[in-house]
């Protein structure tokens, strides 16, 4: 072989080496959003099935309830979250750093709580088991629903009683009444629950959000940015075209059509400028929502995270965030 060949070759291959070196380098490890089955974090999904999101980015995610969610963030498995505002403030109390970043959807009669037919009013849960999930969300609606009841917690029994687990506690008659939400309350529906009280009866109270630790956010900022966009694009399709999307929606979730459509018709979903107008400002109004929320929770000593949530809102993410 000639000094001149042997160069060549010499060559190509450290150029080789070099490619692979780069290559592997720029390789990220993907994302991971998690949330429970619920309608309001339906866009990340729909986003992946309509190709919008990239698997090798972004990955995704399934829980049956939210105490699996949370141990989750806690343990770092999941670098994003669908959470209620509520249960963001609990979970500040270990991850001090917590954002939120984006508001998927305001509760207007998605979350209820529903009871046995001999039950007519709010009055009559006294003295009544009540199950409900043990989350922030969970004490925070039952607290809401007592005060409008006027009782306390000493006057209804309490049971602990993941979402997963409902229906078939009210069909053996272990509880009165179940703090529900999503698919099981058609479930509930068809074994005699009828709604006692809901979200509409609470306006603004009831907030779904994402949520992410400001390392994170500062760290991977750029598949954050493609999972805004890939979030708000999936989500304006929903909005536009329910015949294409509520079937995709429905099969994910193993729901029909019709209870997806009745979800969805108990959410305000928020677009961008929607999202903005709660996060950024000086306050954001979503922080006088954190500290209304902050103040119930703690005068029900559901939570003891820090009562200064000045670093709670971040609109950056979103504000970086152009859109197709």
């Amino acid at each position: 072989m000639s000094c001149k060949a042997h160069a060549v070759k010499k060559f190509c291959c450290l150029f080789l080496l070099l490619t692979l070196a780069a290559c592997e380098d720029q390789y990220v490890e993907p994302l991971v959003f998690g949330a429970v089955i619920w309608p309001g974090y339906e866009p990340a999904y729909v986003a992946r099935e309509l190709g919008y999101l990239k698997g090798d980015r972004v990955h995704l995610a399934e829980f049956t309830n939210t105490t699996e969610v949370l141990r989750a963030f806690r343990n770092g498995q999941l670098n994003i979250a669908g959470l209620t505002l509520d249960e963001a403030l609990e979970l500040r109390h270990d991850i001090p750093d917590l954002q939120v970043f984006l508001v998927t959807d305001f509760s207007n009669g998605a979350d209820m709580l529903m009871a046995r037919r001999s039950i007519k009013n709010l009055g009559q849960l006294k003295g009544k088991r009540i199950g409900v999930e043990k989350t922030a969300l969970g004490a925070y609606f039952l607290s809401l629903i007592l005060h409008e009841a006027q009782l306390s917690g000493r006057d209804i029994k309490i049971i602990s009683l993941p979402l997963d687990e409902q229906v078939q506690a009210f069909r053996t008659g272990a509880v009165d009444a179940v703090v529900t939400f999503g698919l099981a309350a058609g479930d509930l529906r068809r074994e005699g629950a009828e709604v006692l009280f809901d979200s509409t009866l609470i306006p603004g109270k009831i907030v779904d959000t994402l949520v992410v630790r400001a390392a994170d956010a500062k760290a991977h900022q750029s598949q954050l940015h493609e999972f805004i966009r890939a979030w708000f694009r999936a989500l304006s399709v929903i909005q536009r075209d329910q015949v294409r999307t509520y079937p995709i929606i429905a099969k994910r979730e193993q729901a029909s059509v019709a209870e997806i459509a009745a979800t969805m018709n108990g959410l305000t979903l928020l677009d961008k400028q929607k999202n903005l107008q709660q996060l950024a400002g000086n306050p954001p109004p979503l922080l006088a929502t954190g500290n209304e929320i902050q103040r119930i929770l703690k005068e029900n000593g559901l939570t003891t995270g820090s009562d200064d949530l000045s670093q709670l809102i971040n609109p950056r993410l979103i504000e970086g965030s152009r859109l197709d």
